[in-house]
């Protein structure tokens, strides 16, 4: 069956279904768009010119809020999401399609349950949200390989280019997400698609024929909406490129607490001034202060000053990222930037909740997107500022001549008020005014402008929310400061009546120009009716900050809604005949809900039940709405626990697991040793991993060296990685470095005999690929390098991670859902699972025992019904103790935890994952790094929000607990092969095989063991080995004299395969087992060896090719420069960046070596990066000089190294922990004397 079309097909019918509903239930639908029908879709048109994007010709100023569906696993909370991003006042909601989301495998695209783009741009529509459609290929994101599938980590063609491999990946899933895309668009009227950005911040200058690659796949998929971009790259438009580039994306802060105000640059003379990313927040990583901190110092302050520093320069698209962050579940997150939460200091908050930020967001967005003049404007003179401190831009709209000033102080962090004076030249005359601007703010003001289409603004001091007009009135909503002055002039014929409803304001009249001048001080909310002088009436509401951000405004069919009150409103729409208004929203606590309605309406429902209204001196009808039930959540107590890590115990069953036995690999990052151990390589590329190694010792092991990437090797971020090890099920120790050297004591290893390594590895996803030409987001995961240091004895490797890696057997939750660990792949994680058998414990809990426990429990929160209540779980613990969990919540991974390096310690669960009223089952992972202080903390519930709410949640379904599914997988047969750790070429060895039959198998028949060697091998006896019926408990061996061909290539490795071959309960099966031996090349003679010339037995390096007899350069081979240290030139060396790793094989018979060391010139003078390294040189594994950290003002350090006896040397580079930008380490003149014997 091929699910993708299937998928697809359904996905087919259900926007058929959705577009008869919509009809039927006449929803709202973008603003300027004309709601589809599914019989006769009414396409419209989508053009722009310098000043603004136009939907049939009418302009359109698109005020748009990020959210990424991805990261809230509960499809009827996108509905919440997207109805608050309406409500503030954006039409347009931009959306990254995330492709690694929507495949595990290549050639397999699920766009179900929590996937269903469909649903979403249903939904989007529904809320009458325009959608930017950027769906990559690569979109950033801050999530696991920057959006790329794990697949695609393996493949050798260099991502964001035109090589051929990547583009027919990159075009695969262009064509099966532009399927719904093209079926959605504005164009063809029937959906939201108004916009589709290609790619995201390449930033390459030459990447053209890349862009436009893309493009020509886009355009054959049916996309005929304009293609955008957003970098500012002019190169990339036009022909058959894009339409237009924004500009740079606007990050003004990245929550340091002070901002700056760029110029922009328009890319296109024929096109808008586009921001496409400008941020609320900025994302955290581990160990920082948390997303709390970044709100304060991101808030109102910074909207004020920076969104409209941006609007006041001719921005017509703007987009706010984030608007909504969510949640990293699962695997989503790329561990080197951010950790579970992606909050980001939004104005709606990881739970959904919204603030002060909230209430900027919207008093600008409806400013923005209901004041038509503004996607018009050009720059005009600005009056003259009477005070320095105040800066003072302007603009106007050509057609219409309304002008917008922007005042703000000279210096953006200005915290003191201030008041200038200034001529304001407007259309409708020349006036002298007086403004006042409080710290850290900015205003934009407006004159000449028709309220309403019925009242003349001559100009404010205040500033204008939104204006709306219901039947013959008028509804202007005006702010300010508390306690700010303010004043504001209208234009009439004939001299009106001002009434003052509320509050005080003074009314002066100029016949000579007509101006009615209103005087006031920004207090409470002021209600001025003005009624006569030739225009409608006029009610002015003019506030505070504070009171504008309690302004709602609706567009229905029977024309706008303003509400006053509450949480929010959702939606309004008006029935019965023109005199009933029904709208829908949350309230936090009971309260007034004043409404502006249209003629005709004398009934309000709220969330479906009648109000009690009256009519207002205002005109407008005043009911109170109720508030939620308090919510007390339940202590979480019954825990189960059970101990796990089963993998650690060398007689582990672990013949069903994959043998790491691949020789090469397409990554950039060459393996430090062979076979390759790269999960990714094997399937393997979300979550936990297990590695178990067998080998017969020699007795003279002296060390385990061990290197993994985790996170990032050797960085200020791979604390938040891990990998613990045990030999021979004795625990050796936890490191959270890349790279590692487990000694071995004696006792230790059973000579002669098989040991085991079992290693697990808490890989923590992907790198980004940010830079273009990088290959970032392939950096290796998983044990990049495993030797024993005093011993040719080989390593034969099996890894396991998430149940059927590719194939996931929980295909609902999905393939970034589950790990490697025993629990996760025993379905421990489910509800249903049979804990009752586990010990009964109470937290916090202490455990001295290394590797992972489980703790399981459950609970019903009994959550009111019309309530939407938000519930996080919290652990509470000492951040000295060494632990981290995994926080499974109905076998949805919901929280990623590190207790000793946070900041993350609540996990909000939404609400659909989260049952309301039911049973919920809790499963943590709890993996404790010694033998100290593991453990868990205290577990409880936290209640992030709580109001009364029309919105409906459904549960999100998910399977449970399957024994059929989840069992051990059945092993018919082992099969081990014996063999030389080390051969020489032309010579021949003994080799033998043995099948085994578990006590509790069944009986195996027609058994052969055949050999299945490297080219060029042969074996005596030829073909299969012959043995019949095989009962359980019995075994067969088989003995071969393998021969090695004469010219096998030194310094490699082989793999030794033996199959198994039989028919079990009448079925035909195989078993293969493998032995990696090594063709180890001959001792270096006496003399000199420079390094550089030498074979590298492994070599990996932090960006592009160690190079020999060169600086690192850039990422291609043989692109560096020579060899430079302080002015002097070196001709002999290698060129490495961190993290590096080099070893050469030396075979016991030198004696030193030499080196001079230091960053290469090539990096001095630039300030991108800090530079700063440190050198390590092993022998055998053991480190015998460490230089400590060094930059680019250390003097060249000459090293002289005892290396006798040593039989491997290697050389390695770290980037002394605070990142590898610039980290072009030198190991110049490198080279080894040698004595020539063994």
């Amino acid at each position: 069956m091929n699910l993708a079309r299937v998928r697809h097909l359904r996905t087919v019918l259900a926007a058929a279904l959705a577009a008869v509903l919509l009809a039927v239930l006449s929803v709202a639908v973008p603003a300027h768009a004309t709601a589809p029908t599914a019989a006769n879709p009414t396409p419209h048109t989508v053009s722009y010119d310098k000043y603004s994007v136009k939907v049939d010709g009418e302009r359109l100023f698109v005020w748009s809020g990020e959210f990424h569906y991805w990261r809230l696993p509960s499809p009827d909370l996108w509905r919440d999401v997207l109805q608050k991003i309406k409500a503030s006042g954006m039409n347009a909601v931009s959306i990254y399609f995330d492709w690694g989301f929507h495949s595990p495998a290549k050639g397999v695209y699920d766009f179900s349950g929590v996937r269903d783009v469909d649903k979403l741009l249903d939904m989007a529509e529904e809320a009458g949200l325009y959608v930017i459609a950027r769906p990559g290929p690569y979109i950033n994101a801050e999530t696991d390989g920057g959006g790329f599938p794990g697949w695609l980590m393996t493949q050798k063609g260099q991502a964001r280019s035109t090589d051929p491999e990547y583009l027919d990946a990159a075009r695969e899933w262009l064509n099966e997400i532009d399927r719904i895309l093209a079926r959605r668009q504005v164009t063809d009227g029937a959906g939201p698609v108004l916009l589709y950005q290609v790619e995201n911040e390449l930033y390459d200058p030459e990447g053209r024929d890349y862009i436009v690659e893309l493009s020509k796949q886009v355009r054959a998929d049916g996309i005929t909406v304009p293609l955008v971009g957003n970098e500012p790259m002019p190169q990339y438009a036009g022909g058959e490129g894009l339409d237009f580039v924004g500009e740079l994306d606007q990050y003004n802060s990245f929550c340091k607490g002070e901002w700056w105000l760029p110029a922009l640059k328009r890319q296109q003379d024929d096109a808008p001034l586009a921001i496409f990313e400008a941020g609320t927040g900025w994302f955290q990583t581990w160990g920082d202060t948390g997303y709390e901190k970044c709100r304060e110092k991101m808030g109102p302050a910074y909207q004020k000053i920076v969104n409209k520093h941006e609007v006041m320069q001719g921005t017509t698209i703007e987009n706010l990222y984030m608007t909504y962050g969510g949640t990293n579940w699962g695997w989503l997150a790329d561990p080197r930037q951010v950790y579970t939460s992606y909050d980001y200091g939004a104005p709606i908050s990881e739970p959904r909740q919204t603030g002060a930020d909230y209430d900027e967001m919207k008093r600008q967005g409806l400013f923005y997107t209901t004041t038509g003049p503004l996607t018009a404007t050009d720059p005009v003179d600005a009056p003259a500022s009477s005070d320095t401190a105040v800066h003072i831009e302007a603009r106007a709209n050509p057609d219409t001549d309304t002008q917008f000033l922007y005042l703000r102080h000279s210096d953006p962090m200005a915290d003191a008020d201030a008041t200038t004076t200034f001529d304001w030249q407007t259309p409708d005359g020349t006036y002298p005014v007086t403004a006042r601007l409080n710290g850290k703010t900015g205003k934009i003001l407006v004159a000449g402008h028709d309220l309403g289409g019925g009242q003349r603004l001559v100009y404010s001091t205040s500033e204008l929310l939104t204006s709306t007009r219901t039947g013959d009135r008028v509804q202007a909503v005006l702010y300010g400061g508390e306690g700010d002055p303010g004043q504001t002039v209208l234009r009439y014929s004939s001299e009106p009546e001002v009434t003052v409803l509320d509050g005080k304001a003074d009314a002066t009249w100029d016949a000579e120009r007509g101006d009615l001048k209103l005087d006031y001080t920004h207090t409470g909310l002021t209600r001025v009716l003005v009624q006569g002088g030739g225009r409608p009436d006029l009610v002015l509401l003019i506030g505070t900050d504070t009171e504008a951000a309690g302004f709602w405004r609706q567009d229905t069919a029977a024309g706008p809604v303003l509400e006053r009150g509450t949480e929010l409103v959702r939606t309004a729409s008006v029935t019965g005949r023109g005199t009933t208004l029904a709208l829908t929203g949350d309230a936090k606590k009971a309260g007034p809900l004043e409404v502006f309605a249209p003629p005709g309406v004398r009934s309000v429902t709220w969330n479906g039940v009648p109000l009690k209204v009256r009519r207002t001196s205002s005109g407008s009808l005043l009911g109170s709405v109720p508030g939620p039930k308090d919510i007390k959540l339940p202590e979480l107590t019954g825990w189960k626990t059970a101990a796990e890590t089963p993998e650690a115990d060398p007689d582990f069953d672990d013949a069903s697991w994959t043998y790491a036995d691949k020789l090469s690999s397409n990554n950039p990052t060459g393996p430090g040793t062979l076979p390759v151990l790269y999960q990714d390589e094997y399937g393997y590329h979300y979550g936990y991993v297990w590695y178990r190694g067998r080998f017969k010792a020699t007795g003279t092991e002296k060390s385990l060296s061990l290197t993994a990437y985790a996170t990032n090797p050797d960085t200020g971020s791979a604390a938040v990685g891990a990998y613990s090890v045990w030999i021979n099920g004795t625990f050796a120790g936890t490191s959270q470095t890349g790279r590692k050297t487990f000694p071995l004591a004696d006792g230790l290893l059973r000579k002669g005999e098989e040991n085991v390594i079992s290693v697990l590895v808490g890989t923590m996803g992907h790198n980004e690929d940010f830079t273009w030409n990088s290959d970032d987001h392939k950096q290796p995961r998983g044990l990049t390098t495993a030797y024993l240091a005093g011993s040719d004895a080989q390593i034969t490797w099996r890894i396991q991670g998430a149940r059927g890696g590719e194939q996931p057997v929980d295909t609902v939750r999905g393939h970034l859902n589950n790990g490697g660990l025993y629990g996760e792949r025993s379905g421990w994680t489910l509800p249903g699972y049979p804990d009752r058998s586990w010990d009964d414990t109470t937290l916090p809990v202490s455990d001295t025992t290394p590797g992972i426990a489980w703790y399981r429990t459950t609970f019903n929160p009994k959550l009111p019904k019309g309530q939407d209540v938000s519930v996080g779980v919290t652990i509470t613990d000492d951040p000295d103790r060494n632990y981290r969990a995994l926080i499974y919540v109905n076998g949805w991974l919901m929280g990623n935890y590190v207790n000793d390096t946070g900041p993350q310690h609540t996990f909000p669960i939404p609400n659909g994952i989260l049952r309301a009223d039911g049973r919920n089952t809790v499963a943590i992972a709890s993996w404790s790094e010694d033998a100290k202080s593991g453990g868990l903390g205290k577990v409880g519930l936290t209640t992030l929000g709580n109001v009364t709410s029309s919105l409906q949640v459904a549960d999100v379904a998910a399977p449970a607990y399957d024994t059929a599914t989840y069992a051990d997988p059945a092993t018919p047969a082992r099969v081990t092969v014996d063999a030389p750790d080390t051969v020489e070429p032309g010579n021949s060895y003994q080799v033998t095989a043995t099948a085994a039959v578990p006590d509790d198998g069944r009986t195996l028949r027609d058994l052969t063991l055949s050999p299945k060697l490297p080219d060029g091998w042969t074996a005596t006896p030829a073909g299969p080995v012959r043995f019949g019926t095989l009962k359980p408990g019995a075994s067969a061996k088989a003995q071969w004299t393998v021969t090695v061909p004469a010219d096998q290539e030194t310094g490699t490795v082989a793999i030794l395969r033996v199959t198994a071959d039989f028919t079990r309960a009448g079925k035909p099966g195989s078993v293969t087992g493998e032995r990696v031996v090594a063709a180890q090349p001959p001792p270096l003679t006496a003399g000199e060896h420079y390094v550089s010339d030498l074979p590298f037995q492994a070599g990996s390096n932090g960006w592009g090719p160690v190079e020999r007899d060169q600086s690192v350069g850039e990422n291609a081979e043989g692109d560096g420069l020579p060899l430079t240290l302080h002015g002097t030139v070196y001709a002999k060396g290698l060129g490495t960046h961190a993290a590096s790793s080099v070893q050469v094989w030396l075979g016991g018979t030198c004696t030193s070596f030499h080196a001079a060391l230091g960053l290469d010139q090539e990096t001095y003078g630039r300030s991108d990066g800090p530079a700063t390294v440190a050198y390590t040189v092993l022998a055998d594994g053991i480190p015998v000089y460490e230089s400590g950290t060094v930059d680019r003002d250390t003097a060249t350090k000459q090293i002289d190294v005892d290396m006798t006896g040593a039989r491997r040397l290697e050389l390695v580079v770290s980037d002394a922990g605070d990142g590898n930008a610039l980290d072009h380490a030198d190991w110049a003149d490198a080279k080894l004397t040698c004595g020539g014997g063994s």
